[in-house]
């Protein structure tokens, strides 16, 4: 990996928490099979690059950041995940056991974005505020976070990634046909199911049962591809939203 593609990478990584542009952050590049996508576009092979993220991202799922709280960092570990496989040639169960830790390990990040850079800027917006100087407020609480941010996420994942993939690489060439490697692949592959089973017990608990047994009925009898499928569940959940919002006005 060229010095110029590791920063490309952490470029990725840190638009995970960016908001410089709508839709950016969270809901976009935060997502493992999105990033994974870039990332691979990056390296040369968008295709592996896709397949790997869509796999982490099956760990995610269930995914939910609740006051502030992360259980994990999902950007990190789609990034460095989908990076190292690409390099060293892990399969994508591979690459799942290898993500995990990491995206704990992005947990530093998170924490240091809130707690120092967030909090640091948030008090000098407080004080430009008290002395009136409204036209400063965006370069207080827009640009100087973002340049904070920028700094924390992209330089230390940039060397990490330019560093360290050779080194995994070379740990990967040390273990290969050994046992190491096998079990590495037997947990990825278990890894995914704790993602849908997280997604399922958020299904469970309301009306959206039933919308989860008509997609899957569609799926296997019907043989609908995912977009045919999503399509049909952005129609029904409108109507639901329409019917349900429906019966509420009549009833009061």
């Amino acid at each position: 990996m060229s010095l110029f593609q590791a920063l490309m990478c952490g470029v990725i990584y840190y638009l995970s928490a960016s908001t410089w542009v709508v839709g950016i952050g969270l809901y976009t590049f935060a997502r493992p099979v999105i990033n994974g996508f870039f990332v691979g576009l990056i390296l040369g092979d968008p295709v592996t690059g896709a397949i790997v993220g869509a796999t982490i991202q099956m760990i995610y799922l269930g995914f939910m950041a609740t006051g502030g709280s992360y259980p994990a960092d999902a950007a990190l570990a789609g990034v460095m995940g989908t990076a190292a496989a690409i390099q060293t040639g892990l399969s994508p169960e591979q690459a799942v056991a290898l993500a995990v830790p990491i995206g704990m390990l992005g947990i530093i990040f998170v924490q240091i974005r809130m707690m120092v850079i967030g909090v640091f800027w948030a008090h000098i917006s407080d004080r430009v505020a008290e002395k009136g100087l409204t036209h400063r407020i965006w370069y207080t609480a827009v640009l100087g976070p973002e340049i904070g941010m920028a700094l924390l996420y992209v330089i230390p994942s940039s060397l990490a990634l330019y560093f360290g993939v050779d080194a995994i690489k070379g740990l990967i060439d040390m273990l290969a046909g050994g046992r190491i490697l096998a079990i590495l692949g037997v947990v990825g592959g278990m890894l995914p199911a704790l993602g849908i089973a997280m997604n399922m017990k958020v299904i469970f608990k309301g009306d959206a049962r039933l919308f989860f047994f008509i997609g899957f009925l569609m799926v296997v009898y019907l043989n609908l591809n995912l977009i045919a499928i999503g399509s049909f569940g952005l129609l029904a959940s409108i109507l639901y939203v329409k019917l349900d919002t429906g019966e509420k006005n009549t009833t009061a």
